[in-house]
C-alpha cells in the first residue's frame, strides 16, 4: 500500500501541515476522493497518512517538502498527535 500510494501520502502529509487551520481528516478524505483511490482502500491509505503525521519530526521534513517553521506552526496549533 505504501508503495502504491506513497506519492499521494507524501502530498497529503505536506498539505495537512501547511494548512493547520483546516481539519486534517476532511482534507485527507478530500484527497482520497480527488485522486480516485478505490473506496475499498480508503481506510488503509488514510491510516498510513495518519501514521505518518503522528511520526512526523524534523528529521524527515525533506521527505515531505516541509520546512521546520511549518512543522513548528502545525505543532503549535496542537495538530500533532
Amino acid at each position: 500500500m505504501r508503495l502504491a500510494y506513497g506519492a499521494l501520502i507524501k502530498r497529503m502529509v505536506h498539505d495537512v501541515v501547511v494548512n493547520p487551520d483546516q481539519d486534517a481528516l476532511t482534507l485527507l478524505q478530500h484527497y482520497l476522493k480527488e485522486q480516485a483511490v478505490p473506496e475499498a482502500k480508503h481506510t488503509d491509505v488514510l491510516a498510513l497518512a495518519l501514521e505518518e503525521l503522528r511520526r512526523l519530526h524534523e528529521g524527515v521534513l525533506a521527505r515531505y517538502g516541509l520546512r521546520p517553521i511549518e512543522l513548528a506552526i502545525w505543532q503549535a496549533k496542537g495538530k500533532s498527535a
